[in-house]
């Protein structure tokens, strides 16, 4: 249950801020980003399943989307 909510906000924030951080055209940011969310979101489901509890998970991800909120921020995006 936290796997799926969790990994998809990873890959979208880290998606955004990725892209705002590359010194590419807009295209080729945009791009960028969109892969990466491809290849991280994956990744996050499959490591939910090899943690041994919640906690670490939800701890985790909670610092992962805490430094990329940050980051995104700092470059001057706004939700």
């Amino acid at each position: 249950m936290v796997a799926l909510p969790g990994g998809y906000s990873l890959a979208g924030l880290g998606g955004v801020c990725l892209s705002l951080w590359l010194p590419l055209s807009r295209a080729d940011d945009a791009m960028a980003g969109i892969l990466f969310g491809l290849v991280i979101w994956p990744v996050v489901f499959i490591v939910s399943f090899g943690l041994s509890s919640v906690r670490r998970l939800l701890a985790g991800l909670a610092g992962g989307l805490l430094v990329l909120a940050l980051l995104t921020i700092e470059s001057g995006w706004r939700p």
